[in-house]
């Protein structure tokens, strides 16, 4: 049995109401019009703007587990508030610098991202190869980033963020002012793309404030 073709590389996000959505995806084409080689072209249907609260492969077989399992979380979350206070550079393990928006880290969003990949753990194996994610074409730090999520990425680590592209931008730009506040009420299995973006979602909860 070929592991990598039975398993698959899933992100499990919050997704951004759509005026963060859009923000995003504005800020990508800027990137994009000053590096058109650049690998990320974020959209609402594909290539989603997101905060990562776990990543893991995940056998096929056990999607549905892992969807029950997410979706009984959600269902006793409410709406987080979640603000994003700079945009923030940093470089893969290419060396090519990417931008993202900084999202803070209060509690609520912590304990989240913990308690969904104590939960997700469950499921995974420790392969990643490039047939586990949804492009044909997977950079070797994709397939790094998805193996090594839960040492250097998971629990004291974990940094929220909202990846914007390759390249550097000013932190400053027009009709853009820090601190954004949002709410995020949208949570979503996503299969993994290229550079680890959310490519395709595969399931979907709606975090409500009676947490039901």
């Amino acid at each position: 049995m070929n592991t990598s073709t039975d398993t698959l590389a899933v992100d499990v996000a919050l997704i951004p109401p759509g005026p963060v959505i859009d923000e995003a995806i504005r800020i990508n084409r800027a990137l994009l019009a000053g590096n058109s080689a650049g690998e990320i072209r974020l959209g609402r249907q594909a290539c989603i703007p997101h905060i990562t609260v776990a990543m893991a492969a995940v056998r096929r077989e056990n999607l549905g587990e892992v969807e029950a399992a997410v979706g009984r979380i959600a269902r006793h979350c409410t709406p987080m508030t979640l603000t994003i206070d700079a945009i923030e550079h940093s470089a893969i393990s290419t060396g090519e610098r990417v931008s993202a928006f900084h999202v803070l880290r209060p509690e609520i969003i912590q304990l989240f991202h913990k308690t969904v990949m104590s939960t997700v753990s469950r499921y995974t194996v420790p392969e990643a190869a490039p047939e586990m994610f949804a492009d044909e074409t997977v950079s070797p730090s994709s397939a790094d980033c998805l193996r090594g999520f839960r040492e250097r990425s998971s629990f004291a680590q974990y940094s929220p963020h909202i990846t914007l592209g390759f390249g550097e931008i000013e932190p400053y730009l027009p009709g853009l002012d820090f601190p954004l506040r949002f709410e995020a009420t949208r949570v979503a299995i996503c299969h993994l793309g290229n550079h680890c973006t959310c490519k395709e979602i595969l399931a979907e909860f709606e975090l409500k404030r009676n947490g039901r």
